[in-house]
This record gives C-alpha cells, sequence and structure tokens, in this order.
C-alpha cells in the first residue's frame, strides 16, 4: 500500500506520541501533534480533521502497512500501545524491503570519487549492516559495471566543484603519446563516463574549439581563482554526443552515412543493441543485415565495428572502408606476417 509523504509524517508522529506513557493521549492531541509536526516538517499550517486521525489510526492498527500496532483506547477516549515496547520503527523489513534496500546500496557504491559519496558513506554502511543482520548470505542480483584498479577518479569531486562553480583550473596533463607532462590553464564544462573511463570535456585557455582529456592522465589539478572562466558559446552538452560514439569529436567533421553488413550470427545482437541512435536497417539478406548509422567517424567507433571482427563487414563510404581495410591489414601482418 503507497503511502504519500504527509501519512508518513502522521504515522510517525502518532507512534512517538503513543509510546510516551507519561500523558494521556486523547484524539485531540493527537491532532494537535500531528499538525504541529506537518507544519515543522513541510509547512503545512491547514488543521488535519479527526476523521483522518481515525482513518490513521485504523490503518497502523491493520496489516495493509504490516504495521499491525496494538492500539487500544481506555476510558473510551485515551489512546495507547497495549505493548509498551511497540514501535513502529521496530517493524522487521519484508524481504521485498529489503530486495530493494540492497540494490539501492549497490547502486550508491557506484559513485565513488564524489565528496558527495563520502557524506553518506556512514549512513550507507549502516544500511548494509542493518540488510546483513536481516537477511544472511544474500547475494546481490545486480552487477555494475566496474573497475577497482581505476586510476583518476580521485579528480572526479574537484573537477565537478569546479565546472558548478565556474572555475578555471590548471591541469598537469600527460597523453600517452606525451614524453613528459604539461601544464594546461582549463575551463572545465561536463564530466563524462564512457566504457567505465571518465573524461573530462571543456576549452584551453590557448584554444577555441572543445578538449576532452582523460582522468587517468591527468597528474595534477590547481583551481586558479583569480583566472576569468570562459564559456563557449556554442557547446551544449545536450547535443554535443548526439553524432559521434564515445567522446571523440574532430573539430570539423561532420556526420556521415555508414553502412555495413553484419552476417546472420551478428545481426541479432546489433539489433538489440544499436551500435548508435541513428542506426537503421537498410536491407535484410541472405548473407545477414545491412545496418546504416549517421555519425562522425572516430576511434571509438572504429574499435566498435572492428570488434565484431569476420562477422561485420563495411560497405560505405569509401574512405572509411579504406581506414578499416587499412587496420585489418595490420592486424594481419602482426598475426601473419611472420608465417
Amino acid at each position: 500500500m503507497p503511502v504519500n509523504r504527509n501519512a508518513l509524517i502522521r504515522y510517525r508522529t502518532i507512534d512517538k506520541c503513543l509510546q510516551n506513557r507519561r500523558r494521556k493521549w486523547t484524539i485531540d492531541g493527537l491532532i494537535e501533534s500531528c499538525n504541529e509536526a506537518l507544519y515543522e516538517y513541510e509547512g503545512i499550517d491547514k488543521s488535519v480533521s479527526m476523521r483522518t486521525i481515525r482513518f490513521d489510526l485504523n490503518a497502523m492498527r491493520s496489516d495493509k502497512l504490516g504495521y499491525n500496532a496494538p492500539i487500544i483506547v481506555t476510558d473510551k477516549k485515551y489512546y495507547s500501545y497495549e505493548d509498551p515496547e511497540y514501535s513502529i520503527a521496530n517493524i522487521p523489513l519484508t524481504s521485498q524491503d529489503l530486495n530493494i534496500l540492497q540494490e539501492v546500496s549497490h547502486l550508491l557504491r557506484q559513485f565513488k570519487g564524489f565528496s558527495h559519496f563520502n557524506e553518506v558513506a556512514e549512513m550507507l554502511n549502516k544500511l548494509e549492516d542493518k540488510i546483513y543482520s536481516e537477511q544472511h548470505n544474500s547475494q546481490p542480483v545486480i552487477d555494475f559495471e566496474k573497475n577497482e584498479l581505476l586510476t583518476g577518479i580521485q579528480w572526479l569531486d574537484i573537477l565537478h566543484k569546479a565546472i558548478v562553480s565556474r572555475s578555471t583550473v590548471q591541469l598537469t596533463y600527460q597523453s600517452f603519446k606525451a614524453r613528459e607532462a604539461s601544464d594546461i590553464i582549463f575551463y572545465p564544462y561536463l564530466l563524462k563516463e564512457y566504457r567505465n573511463r571518465w573524461f573530462i570535456l571543456g576549452m584551453t585557455k590557448k584554444g577555441k574549439e572543445i578538449c576532452t582529456f582523460a582522468l587517468d592522465r591527468i597528474r595534477e589539478i590547481v583551481t586558479l581563482p583569480g583566472e576569468i572562466y570562459r564559456e563557449h558559446k556554442s557547446f551544449d552538452p545536450h547535443t554535443y554526443f548526439s553524432d559521434i560514439v564515445g567522446v571523440t569529436r574532430n573539430t570539423g567533421d561532420i556526420p556521415t552515412i555508414i553502412e555495413f553488413l553484419a552476417d546472420r550470427y551478428q545481426s541479432p545482437y546489433i539489433k538489440t543493441k544499436p551500435i548508435h541512435a541513428s542506426q537503421k536497417i537498410v536491407e535484410e539478406t541472405l548473407e545477414g543485415t545491412v545496418f546504416s548509422i549517421c555519425v562522425i567517424p572516430n576511434f571509438e567507433l572504429e574499435r566498435e565495428l572492428i570488434g565484431f571482427s569476420e562477422g561485420l563487414k563495411i560497405l560505405s563510404p569509401a574512405p572509411f572502408l579504406r581506414r578499416i581495410k587499412r587496420k585489418a591489414r595490420l592486424m594481419y601482418e602482426v598475426y601473419f606476417g611472420e608465417d
């Protein structure tokens, strides 16, 4: 039975009242306490009706909410718990409640690297202790993609704060190709995760185009309070990734239609998990399915398509086909060049 927030506040207020045996609780006293609680928590100054409180008492007595509260009436007007130790807060969790809480705890564990997570970590530990005590030897039924050896997540929080506060930073960055790290004055705009790896998008002080840096290649970040933060007038995080696969967008390139043939073994996978949102079926043949996507070619797209190996063949356009052929030739040389 779903319970709205106001009703839950009333139930908890009534529960606290009935636990307080130093006072005799009439229906008017319960109404007054509920009114005070609703005003304190929700800013509601409208008086709760006697009919509503009577409904609340009946609901708490029943098993609709799982409370089965032992509420009794003495002298035809005073409400209390027959069991002085009873409280709705002590109700054991149902198996459904435990399953939901367990999935929530697994979900929250994915946000390592943010200070927000540090603030709820203690609460989460208590939640998991409660789940464990209620449900021994239970196994998670959802396993999120994660990499415990992932580096660079320590920069998530400082970059997130810099974006929110519109602060300029200095990145000490070393790409895989560079021999040494260099300092870059940077205006961060967006954090992006792709395949369990984090990237920061923004603009450098010396540039005009959007740049993408991998967090695992950052050596140090320093906030520069005295440096003016610059916006990129045309950057829209909602549309920036709409015509690419992954995070790399080559400056000046425009979307192109790429057609490829997937054999009958790979076609079902590509149909159920499209490579890009623009994906369409062009033709069904005896060999398989011809698909088309409209994207800006980049490294991530090449890796995605090559990953299907012999089960996928690029058909057009010619320049992209030549790039894939070249990579296929190099792969052949790696494996068979010495034979």
